[in-house]
């Protein structure tokens, strides 16, 4: 009910209406005063008449409007808050309405009609800015910016929506997980097989990841070319562009691994005394996760649980032991250990995690760029390891 209440066609058009009478208010206001402004019979009396009549407009079409869309808005907001706290007690596996928000989880098509209206307001604001030759066109400004305005805040509503159902879609997504991985290493044990490790590769690599996004485009633009060598300039230079926005992102993600690798590269330093001497210390981020339903099969650990705090780990002596720089410290014998799992990171500034599974039914995820030698140690331990 929640859902489709957040996605009624009929709000959306009381919004668009609401939002076309303020829009068109703006920019009629404006240009009236102009207008009466700039006609040759122009004096004082006809710009205050021009002027009182804006007043009116404002307060008989847009205020009223106004009030109409707060409240939209206020019951927008509740109505979220409501769908993260049911989402948050109802993670079972058929509780599927967070990854179906939409279209069956693809992006509703009034986020892209958003983005379209916002792309073309921009475009009509430089249009304006580019003649400014004409007073009267400058009457038009208060209406783009508040059309580009109402698009923004629908382009951001639907952007948290969206954050919302993937965020809620991991979550259950790494229960079913666990669960499958729980269901192969008793397999495995119940056939008395010896613990194999599955270290082959790790999939979901941001590198082949965005070489499977760009081939589509390199395909197409080589097909082009070849069709029509008489606009290779112009598309080349429009490549030039998509590349220089490219590499102007670059920073943002050196910048975000870098936040993400200083704190872990500190953290070994700290706590490294806390270990016995020869261990092999591993920097590690845990707390990544969050309560798990008990339909999913598994239990939480305080480990597991956030908020994200960084630390250390270490196999040594038949044991897996960690630390963390809140004083957290976590001894595990290797019997207590079902199995390990290398997740890989589908996101360019995050290392690969390690997933361990407890007989006890807890699982604690480690995020760590020595990742790959946590789950190596634990395979020359004997403790079975495969990768997601």
């Amino acid at each position: 009910m929640l859902v489709r209440e957040d996605l009624s066609r009929g709000r959306a058009l009381v919004f668009l209406l609401c939002a076309g009478v303020v829009t068109l208010v703006a920019g009629l206001v404006p240009a009236m005063v102009i207008d009466a402004a700039d006609s040759a019979s122009s004096d004082m009396t006809d710009v205050a008449v021009a002027s009182v009549l804006g007043l009116l407009l404002l307060a008989v079409l847009s205020v009223p409007a106004l009030f109409v869309l707060r409240a939209l808005r206020m019951r927008s907001a509740r109505r979220f808050e409501l769908l993260r706290q049911w989402a948050a007690v109802d993670r079972g596996p058929d509780a599927d309405f967070p990854t179906r928000y939409g279209a069956e989880g693809y992006p509703h098509g009034r986020f892209f009609y958003s983005a379209l209206g916002l792309t073309l307001a921009l475009i009509l604001t430089a249009v304006v800015l580019a003649d400014l030759s004409d007073p009267s066109v400058l009457g038009l400004l208060p209406c783009l910016v508040v059309a580009g305005l109402f698009a923004w805040s629908t382009i951001r509503k639907y952007a948290a929506r969206y954050g919302w159902a993937v965020r809620e879609r991991v979550i259950r997504a790494r229960a079913r997980r666990r669960d499958l991985h729980r269901t192969q290493f008793a397999q495995t044990a119940s056939r008395a097989e010896s613990p194999r490790t599955y270290l082959s590769g790790m999939r979901n690599h941001p590198a082949v990841l965005n070489a499977a996004l760009l081939s589509p485009a390199v395909i197409v633009t080589v097909v082009f070319v070849s069709a029509h060598p008489q606009d290779a300039f112009g598309l080349a230079v429009a490549g030039l562009l998509a590349l220089l926005l490219l590499v102007l992102g670059l920073p943002k993600i050196v910048r975000m691994r870098r936040r993400e690798q200083v704190p872990l590269d500190s953290t070994a330093s700290s706590v490294a005394s806390a270990f016995p001497g020869g261990a092999v210390v591993h920097p590690v981020r845990y707390g990544l996760g969050e309560p798990d339903s008990p339909f999913a099969g598994s239990t939480s650990s305080a480990w597991d649980t956030g908020p994200s705090r960084t630390g250390a780990l270490a196999v040594d002596a038949g044991a897996l032991l960690a630390r963390g720089t809140d004083g957290d410290a976590l001894d595990l014998q290797l019997g207590e250990v079902q199995g390990a799992v290398l997740i890989g990171s589908g996101v360019a500034w995050l290392p690969p995690s390690v997933d361990v599974l407890l007989q006890s039914g807890e699982a604690i995820e480690f995020r760590s760029p020595e990742a790959r030698a946590i789950t190596e140690a634990l395979s020359d331990a004997g403790v079975p390891v495969t990768t997601a």
